[in-house]
């Protein structure tokens, strides 16, 4: 198999909406270091929540994705504010991808769960669950969210073994494969 690359795209409702809600939350900063400086009415509090919140969603759209399949492994990178991140999964710890869906409380506990999808993207969110080994030697369950687009789902689905799936198929997995041990 090739190397096949997908990265990460910018939509246009979502752009024109996160842009909106930055200027909006840097007019609040704006607005506090006013009545902080003119009108002397110090809140700091007030100013680092507003300055925090507005860093994430500048870090949350700043953000670039790649997804690239190589012949062993599914590596996923996010370039963004705070630096670069690359992870690499493995084909064989895959137990399943599966069209994301939001709940409360899942069936399966993921020891750790990354978010490698842009807030800019418009396409659907999938989640990758995979098995690593932690500290100290452990096995753990793991997950990815992310908008791989069609043709890397292709690609993925072209594995050998059961890869697309539903989140009911990947939990009935994980749990077997867990009871063997």
């Amino acid at each position: 198999m090739d190397k096949l690359v997908a990265r990460s795209e910018v939509s246009k409702k979502n752009a024109i909406i996160m842009t909106i809600s930055v200027a909006v939350l840097a007019l609040l900063v704006i607005w506090s270091l006013y009545k902080w400086f003119v009108l002397t009415v110090i809140q700091p509090l007030e100013l680092m929540a507003e300055a925090l919140v507005l860093f994430v969603l500048i870090e949350r759209t700043s953000a670039k994705y790649t997804y690239e399949m190589d012949k062993k492994v599914l590596r996923l990178t996010k370039c963004g504010l705070l630096g670069k991140r690359s992870h690499e999964v493995p084909y064989s710890d895959i137990f399943g991808v599966y069209r994301y869906k939001p709940q409360l409380m899942g069936v399966l506990k993921f020891r750790r769960t990354y978010r490698f999808h842009s807030a800019l993207d418009g396409r659907d969110v999938w989640t990758l669950a995979y098995t690593a080994v932690g500290l100290r030697g452990i096995i753990e369950n793991r997950r990815f969210y992310f908008k791989p687009g069609a043709k890397l789902l292709m690609a993925l689905q072209e594995l050998p073994g059961k890869i697309i799936m539903s989140e009911e198929q990947v939990i009935k997995s994980v749990l077997s494969k867990s009871k063997d041990k």
